[in-house]
């Protein structure tokens, strides 16, 4: 039988300074049988998971007397929500009524658009592709608070690296049901991310993290560790991820992004699930087929609920 490479990942002896402390990792054989590659993204899946573990952030976010949002997961939302269609210039259509929508509905839906005089036509939309008109919608302000600590979950993606040859790269991804930025920028859902990028052997390379429509990539030397597991700080409100606390220039010049110390601090490796890809989702994690907005729709698209992690450019790149 073809014999195939497998990463082992060894137990961890961790210092104070970090993955760069770490024990070499061990190479053993497995049969190609024994390789189970369930979402098709090249990777093993029980290695993505080890890599998944190991380099899970921990977040800090600000006390609770400076910014009042916090994360959620998604099963807790989708209970929360009704999902709509926005027929610009025409009353929305609801969808899905309230708490209806699940993991398994979310992306079956379809609904046609609305010509003169707010009639349907035949054009149909489905929720399975990118489409804002579908959106999910609370039913109140209540919800924008998030859930409690012990419903916070990180969602994970797995992919090849571009950056390294060889290399692999770990998005987690963070979900918040309201984003509350500076003046009335502000809109229902948040989907935000950091990518740790690994080499061929699942040794740490750098980490990119995401800010608002950019961000910035950063060495080991360059972040606080908390063993193996990045420390990732949250923006007050906006919720960029930062690798300290302090204040950060955005893209609009006066708009600076602030992160703190002294609030919750969330280790996301206790409550984690690998998301898999869109056209195989791993571990019942549907939503990453989900086309549309997982937020009421604004008058602008800044003030609008955002798409699903799958649906967006950093999917596939960082």
């Amino acid at each position: 039988m073809r014999t195939g490479r497998l990463l082992l990942l060894s137990t961890l002896t961790l210092a104070s300074c970090g993955p760069l402390a770490e024990e070499e990792a061990v190479l053993g054989e497995r049969t190609d049988a024994l390789i189970v590659d369930a979402d098709a993204d090249g990777i093993d899946d029980a290695f993505e998971d080890q890599l998944a573990a190991k380099f899970a952030p921990e977040v800090r976010l600000a006390p609770l007397s400076i910014d009042w949002t916090r994360p959620a997961n998604v099963d807790w939302y989708l209970a929360r929500v009704h999902m709509r269609f926005d027929h610009s210039g025409c009353p929305d259509c609801q969808v899905l009524a309230l708490a209806t929508p699940t993991q398994s509905n979310l992306s079956t839906q379809s609904h046609a658009t609305k010509g003169t005089f707010c009639g349907h036509t035949s054009t149909v939309y489905s929720s399975n592709t990118s489409r804002k008109e579908f959106f999910l919608q609370p039913p109140d302000d209540a919800v924008h608070n998030g859930a409690p600590s012990t419903e916070w979950k990180v969602y994970v993606h797995s992919k090849k690296s571009a950056l390294v040859a060889g290399g692999y790269d770990l998005q987690y991804w963070f979900f918040y049901p309201y984003n509350d930025s500076y003046a009335s920028v502000n809109h229902e859902s948040d989907w935000e991310h950091i990518t740790v990028t690994t080499d061929s052997a699942g040794n740490f390379y750098s980490a990119w993290y995401a800010a608002h429509s950019g961000g910035k990539r950063y060495t080991a030397s360059q972040l606080k560790w908390n063993g193996t597991h990045p420390i990732v700080y949250s923006a007050d409100g906006s919720h960029a991820s930062y690798p300290t606390a302090g204040t950060y220039p955005t893209e609009v010049p006066g708009f600076d992004d602030h992160s703190y110390e002294g609030g919750p601090v969330w280790q996301t490796w206790n409550n984690w699930v690998n998301v898999g890809e869109k056209g195989a989702p791993r571990n019942g994690q549907n939503f990453i087929k989900y086309g549309g907005r997982w937020g009421e729709i604004g008058e602008t698209d800044a003030t609008s609920g955002v798409q699903g992690p799958s649906f967006q450019g950093s999917w596939n790149t960082y």
